[in-house]
């Protein structure tokens, strides 16, 4: 093939899979990165012998690309495992799985106090069960889902209500969803329900690279080095007669035969002003939530013995977690790391402070209620402490945003024959959905330019 110059905006697990993609078709891509590090939300930092992440950290069953391409990567998964501890009215609860028979009569001694085993929450869980089961294609997170084909006006809190759930079970639920999402009652039923199939229901499935979730994005950033400009923001993307001719950084144009943006939904408006604004009203409606990480290396477990994590579901106080149970090849020989991770009001409040008020305030929440027998540090009383802050940290999945970017989709493929949006909010929000709308939109634009001009007229 003639060499054809192909621009990748944003350098997250989108803008890495379609570069990695372009690279083995052939074409050396340019990847235009603002920030001064690759890997966008499941960036993966390094301190001293400490594999840290920074946001995302799991991988769900139905990953079939994200597990496809660590095997290409030669990374290696391990099950997770998550023993939770909830506070709850004043009183510490722990949930297990059920490895054995005690431990199953505790787990649902644990579930029935914090809620989760009263009858109309058991109702809705084999509903989302049975549907699993016979459809499990509507409920996954894999390349070929059809979770948008059910996507309807109907938020989970809506859902929720309908359905008579019981508050104090509708606040143990969302406080486990909002370990990884904001506010989840927020987020459509369609969606939120492929969530409780993939957590609740197959939460013995769930993988991470045993290095953590960051340890892929380090390995798919290494593949892709030599075409990633780091701080580079793009600040206009240039189109005429309905082609893109490049973008504009830093003032400077950077002509381009093809163009795959890959930043969130949320920021596309701000440099494609040419769009239609029908493309722009539909990308409005698309919804992040905020987060922030701390991470601190520790020379003690800062939880209860077996403790993996500890979750306070009433409140804003931070979700704890140790990997270093789970992922002992995160940590040197003898080290533990806590994650302090917070979102909804709680992360908004936080995100723009200084490093050591956040530090402060997080650990502050957590003393008014530590987890019984736990090692929760002292201000100061650790190895390192490394703050991530999010202001795009999970797609939402607001009702109504999967059939729009359906039509998006269309609309662009149909008016644009070099122009792709590529990412989470474009499939199904996470980090499969957005390594497999990069790897789309990189195939798509290589069948493309493979195509002679002619050829390229016709169709």
């Amino acid at each position: 093939m003639e060499q054809k110059k192909v621009i990748v905006i944003g350098a997250g697990p989108a803008g890495l899979s379609a570069a990695w993609t372009l690279h083995k078709r052939g074409i050396e891509p340019i990847v235009l990165e603002a920030k001064s590090f690759s890997g966008g939300r499941a960036y993966g930092d390094r301190v001293g012998g400490y594999c840290l992440d920074t946001g995302a950290d799991f991988f769900c069953d139905s990953y079939d690309v994200a597990q496809k391409m660590c095997k290409e990567l030669e990374i290696p998964l391990v099950k997770s495992e998550m023993n939770l501890g909830w506070h709850r009215n004043g009183r510490w609860h722990m949930t297990t799985p059920p490895v054995s028979f005690g431990a199953l009569l505790t787990g649902v001694k644990t579930l029935w106090k914090i809620g989760l085993l009263s009858p109309r929450v058991l109702k809705m869980l084999f509903s989302v069960f049975r549907a699993g089961k016979r459809q499990p294609e509507f409920l996954s997170f894999a390349s070929d889902s059809r979770v948008a084909e059910l996507d309807d006006e109907v938020t989970f809190g809506e859902y929720l209500d309908r359905q008579r759930i019981p508050k104090f079970a509708q606040t143990s639920l969302l406080g486990f969803l909002e370990m990884t999402m904001g506010f989840a009652e927020k987020s459509g039923w369609a969606y939120m329900r492929t969530y409780i199939w993939e957590m609740f229901l197959k939460n013995a499935l769930i993988y991470v690279p045993e290095q953590g979730a960051g340890s892929f994005s380090l390995a798919l950033d290494d593949k892709c080095r030599n075409f990633i400009r780091c701080d580079s923001p793009v600040n206009k993307i240039e189109f005429e007669n309905d082609r893109a001719t490049g973008v504009v950084v830093n003032d400077q144009q950077i002509t381009a035969d093809a163009v795959i943006c890959t930043i969130p939904g949320n920021r596309v408006s701000s440099v494609t002003p040419d769009l239609p604004n029908e493309i722009h009203q539909a990308l409005d409606q698309v919804v992040f939530s905020t987060g922030v990480r701390v991470v601190f290396g520790l020379d003690i477990p800062p939880l209860p013995p077996d403790w993996h994590g500890a979750l306070y579901p009433e409140d804003d106080t931070p979700l704890l977690l140790d990997r270093s149970l789970n992922l002992p090849a995160c940590v040197p020989a003898g080290k533990s790391t806590l994650d302090m991770i917070v979102g909804r009001h709680r992360a908004a409040e936080l995100i723009d402070k200084e490093d050591n008020e956040i530090i402060r305030t997080m650990l502050e929440d957590i003393y008014r209620h530590p987890p019984p027998g736990s090692n929760i540090p002292k201000f100061g009383e650790w190895e390192f402490a490394r703050i991530y802050r999010w202001k795009d940290a999970v797609c939402m999945g607001r009702p109504g945003m999967f059939k729009n970017m359906i039509e998006v989709r269309k609309r662009l493929s149909q008016e644009y024959d070099n122009f792709w949006l590529a990412g989470d909010y474009m499939r199904i929000p996470c980090v499969n959905g957005a390594l497999t709308s990069g790897i789309e939109s990189a195939n798509e634009a290589a069948d493309r330019l493979e195509k002679t001009p002619a050829e390229q007229k016709s169709s």
